[in-house]
């Protein structure tokens, strides 16, 4: 393996294919609901989030350790799936042929996705991909194996290894199974039809966006990627059936949902981004309720995990009730909110979800009784 990571040494980056911020600010359409949108999807569900690469890791790290279980190679089968999925509902020509030379479409998409930057290593015995920075080691393998199965027609079975940071190789052998090809995955929660181009907030994100290389941009000098909901809700399905119980972390969460197994879930991954939100240092004043407006629209609806429509004081302490315009999945964005109540008061909280008449609404309170 020494010998084969070395050869990371001879490959030089093609300065004629670098990309502009143009193509990624062209893709992302941030709705004023909160929401940003895929222009290249035609999907029913085309959402997708902008998350700084530190985060997901924190986010995925802390799952782990309260479902107590790993969670990569599932988390990369979900990403496979997910490709395949998106790419049979996109606006764009698909990878075709065994030459990723020729698949300059395609590799413009992880541009603007900022997962990193793809080749093929010359190997007549095996089909090896390396990536170069990948945002997410799971994520970007599952993903470019999708794209090798739909470039070449064929199923295979794919492994990885990564001996540097900015280096990982995914190998590929064929595989004769049959594989049905993925459905749309639906949500569990209203989501608001209501929407339309938010220019504003998107000149506020993107006047922070810094190219490094091809694959790897940064906005106020932390590295982002943007993923879609539908990852999001593939991971899910993929590892509700092992999820037994939580095995660390706070269930200060109420779910409007029966099945236990998402319960769990959505707890675990609800408390996972709560904590890498508080511990992220962030300030948060809150001197009236209608302030979750602004502070939804910062911490929330610039990176299209949902926007603050409303809020209804509930109790001297802090306790509100929030309505949403939309929200990218309950325990990613309450995790959110749940961090940011936290930070504001100094004190544990807890959050209750409702789905009502097609709106979500939340209720932040403390966590334990305060006496009036």
């Amino acid at each position: 393996m020494d010998d084969t990571m070395g050869l990371f040494d001879f490959l030089r980056r093609d300065n004629s294919q670098s990309y502009s911020e143009i193509e990624i600010k062209q893709r992302w359409a941030y709705q004023t609901n909160g929401s940003i949108k895929d222009r290249n999807s035609s999907s029913v569900d085309s959402y997708a989030a902008l998350i700084s690469t530190n985060s997901f890791e924190n986010w995925f790290f802390g799952l782990e350790q309260r479902i107590g279980q790993s969670l990569g190679r599932r988390l990369a089968h979900a990403a496979l799936e997910h490709e395949e999925y998106m790419l049979k509902n996109s606006i764009l020509k698909p990878p075709s042929g065994s030459e990723i030379k020729n698949w300059s479409q395609y590799n413009l998409g992880w541009h603007t996705r900022g997962l990193g930057e793809f080749r093929k290593l010359d190997d007549e015995d095996e089909i090896k991909l390396i990536i170069e920075k990948p945002a997410s080691t799971s994520v970007c393998s599952g993903i470019i194996a999708s794209a090798w199965e739909i470039a070449t027609k064929k199923r295979h079975r794919f492994v990885w290894s990564q001996n540097t940071r900015d280096a990982l190789i995914v190998s590929l052998q064929l595989d004769e199974k049959e594989i049905p090809s993925p459905s749309m995955i639906e949500t569990f929660w209203p989501f608001s039809s209501l929407e339309s181009e938010d220019l504003e907030i998107a000149e506020r994100i993107w006047e922070d966006l810094r190219i490094e290389s091809n694959g790897y941009w940064s906005i106020l000098n932390e590295r982002h990627m943007i993923l879609h909901r539908d990852l999001f809700l593939r991971f899910e399905e993929y590892c509700l059936p092992y999820i037994t119980k939580l095995e660390s972390g706070r269930e200060n969460f109420v779910w409007p949902i029966e099945d236990e197994k998402r319960i769990l879930w959505w707890t675990a991954l609800a408390d996972s981004v709560r904590k890498s939100t508080y511990d992220s240092g962030l300030h948060i004043l809150v001197s009236k309720p209608e302030d979750w407006i602004a502070i939804g629209r910062r911490h929330l609806a610039m990176n299209g995990l949902g926007g603050v429509e409303s809020v209804k004081e509930l109790d001297p302490h802090g306790g509100v009730e929030i309505y949403l315009s939309s929200i990218f999945h309950p325990a990613v964005s309450g995790g959110i909110l749940l961090a940011c109540w936290e930070r504001a008061y100094g004190r544990q909280g807890k959050i209750e979800f409702s789905f009502n008449s097609g709106a979500v609404s939340v209720i932040l309170s403390s966590s334990v009784e305060i006496a009036n």
